[in-house]
């Protein structure tokens, strides 16, 4: 399963390279400018800032590693309410030689297309080849490092924070689900198929009130579809907040060809 795995990310990351470079956005200078200058810190008084909507870049060092991430502020954000938030893990696409935080690409991810919808605030965190959520426990770990420095900027309502992704980062979410299921009120994935490096899933982990929410197209090239329902249909049982549901079409990064359609669809059965 591991080599199998490994294989299905490099064809997602040479399949869909074209793809990815031939997304519009501005400019990468201005795009720097933006998310640098969006960033805030905790005030000194203990309160916590007004923060400008849109994307802010901000680091976290894992040993000698800085790794960057980006937090999408939505417009409705209140820094005197405690806000929902959703972590969304990117596939093996962008884990390259370098993190791709400067790449003014990312803008049209869809994941933040929908925040606003849901007024919650998105943590896109960056892997790299070296560093990635795929049998990395220092890049999984330094998820929880990520949360933790967010919360001291932003008003986190820490009961509603929720973790998955697509591909590699939907994968990410059953490690979640095995090692910090305390920290996450909820789960979802996009494209992934049910996996932890050297471990048997907890499933559970998954429940009526921390549920896991997961969708794969039917014409899916690199997990096939029906292999990941197998897996569901042996396990569901054990697991009773695990939701499976599938789109007939759109292939393995279906959710970059809908609008976000189906991204808004997920999060409003998870965030309910």
């Amino acid at each position: 399963m591991r080599r199998s795995i490994f294989l299905s990310a490099l064809f997602v990351s040479f399949s869909f390279l074209a793809v990815a470079q031939s997304l519009k956005g501005p400019g990468p200078d201005a795009w720097m400018n933006v998310i640098t200058g969006n960033a805030v810190t905790k005030t000194t008084t203990g309160s916590f800032p007004k923060a400008p909507a849109g994307c802010a870049l901000y680091f976290t060092q894992s040993g000698d590693i800085r790794a960057p991430y980006l937090v999408y502020v939505p417009a409705g954000y209140n820094p005197a309410k405690p806000s929902k938030l959703v972590v969304f893990l990117h596939g093996a696409i962008l884990a390259k030689d370098s993190f791709q935080y400067k790449n003014p690409a990312i803008a049209s991810e869809p994941i933040f297309s929908v925040a606003d919808t849901f007024n919650t605030l998105i943590i896109f965190p960056f892997a790299r080849t070296d560093f990635k959520w795929s049998g990395q426990s220092a890049a999984y770990e330094n998820i929880i490092s990520i949360l933790r420095q967010v919360e001291t900027n932003y008003n986190v309502d820490k009961s509603k924070i929720y973790i998955g992704g697509i591909s590699m980062g939907g994968i990410a979410a059953f490690w979640f689900i095995n090692h910090n299921p305390s920290v996450f009120a909820g789960f979802y994935s996009f494209s992934g198929v049910p996996h932890v490096d050297n471990e048997e899933i907890m499933f559970r982990n998954i429940t009526a009130s921390k549920p896991l929410y997961m969708v794969n197209a039917k014409d899916d090239a690199v997990f096939k579809y029906n292999e990941v329902e197998a897996i569901y249909l042996q396990h569901k049982n054990e697991a009773p907040g695990w939701h499976f549901s599938s789109v007939e079409t759109g292939g393995h990064r279906f959710i970059y060809k809908d609008g976000g359609r189906q991204i808004k669809a997920l999060l409003s059965n998870l965030l309910k």
